[in-house]
């Protein structure tokens, strides 16, 4: 059941990329964009480390390109992946509640102790019913927005942005350059991470 929420979560974020679900899609757009903000925080927080360790101008230029690059893909992939870990984690937490009511006729009397364990069962099974559609599916749909916002842009024109690849270019052999050869291998790299998205939401 866990990946009938991953998978339908991802259709409705792509369906509101393409324009579906308009009341929606605002809202939405504006939580893959603090997504976004937060990967690419990170992502520049560790350039900037490097950066001031002394790192090398150009490996420093490089990373950064092939970073901008890789953030919406990863942002899309962590998304599902912590709407898996919220699905496994529910059934922890409903076994951890169950055991904790259980727990308590050893030093509760009897009906108290009953109605400690039925509490236990109920929020349990809460919990298991309700992290799918309140947690994994709108995070598995943060995914897919990005994955229809940025994928199709990507995949029309056949290749990434110029100043990414001219960067990247410039970091490899130190001097301009915008070679096709390159714009193939970054296009590449900017869909890997949206394929591992796809397979760990289809294995669930």
């Amino acid at each position: 059941m866990g990946r009938v929420w991953l998978i339908l979560g991802l259709a409705v974020g792509v369906a509101m990329a393409l324009g579906h679900f308009p009341y929606l899609a605002g809202a939405a757009r504006a939580l893959a964009g603090s997504a976004l903000s937060l990967v690419s925080s990170g992502a520049h927080a560790i350039i900037g480390a490097a950066s001031a360790r002394g790192a090398p101008r150009r490996a420093v230029i490089g990373v950064a390109a092939v970073l901008a690059v890789l953030v919406p893909g990863i942002t899309a992939w962590l998304c599902v992946l912590v709407a898996r870990g919220a699905l496994r984690l529910r059934w922890v937490v409903a076994v951890l509640l169950v055991v904790l009511g259980a727990a308590s006729f050893a030093y509760r009397t009897g009906g108290v102790a009953t109605g400690t364990l039925v509490l236990g069962l109920v929020v349990g099974a809460i919990a298991v019913a309700l992290t799918g559609p309140l947690v994994a599916a709108p995070l598995a749909a943060l995914a897919g927005l990005l994955a229809g916002a940025y994928l199709p842009a990507v995949v029309e024109h056949g290749r990434v942005g110029r100043p990414v690849v001219e960067a990247l270019h410039q970091a490899i052999y130190d001097r301009p350059g915008d070679p096709l050869a390159l714009h193939a291998a970054l296009l590449v790299v900017a869909v890997a991470p949206f394929a591992l998205m796809l397979r760990s939401a289809v294995r669930g």
